[in-house]
């Protein structure tokens, strides 16, 4: 059993900037459009943001944020 697959944290993004040619040339980056949100994994979104291209949206998962999404909501009491 060599692979794992367990899922990863993954934070959402907005892209403010493309990185220059020869920066983080290690990921393959060219779907990034500036202004578009993107939801990546947290180690590529920590790296993003410390470089300056990209800025977090929020800091809730897109997971964390569906599970708590349709809470009902109860009536106060009188």
């Amino acid at each position: 059993m060599t692979e794992i697959n367990t899922s990863e944290f993954a934070l959402r993004i907005r892209v403010i900037r493309l990185p220059s040619p020869g920066e983080l040339d290690e990921y393959k980056l060219e779907y990034l459009r500036i202004g578009q949100t993107y939801v990546v994994p947290s180690r590529l979104a920590s790296i993003l943001v410390i470089s300056g291209i990209a800025e977090l949206v929020q800091g809730i998962s897109a997971r964390a944020e569906a599970a708590d999404f349709g809470q009902p909501k109860f009536p106060r009491r009188k």
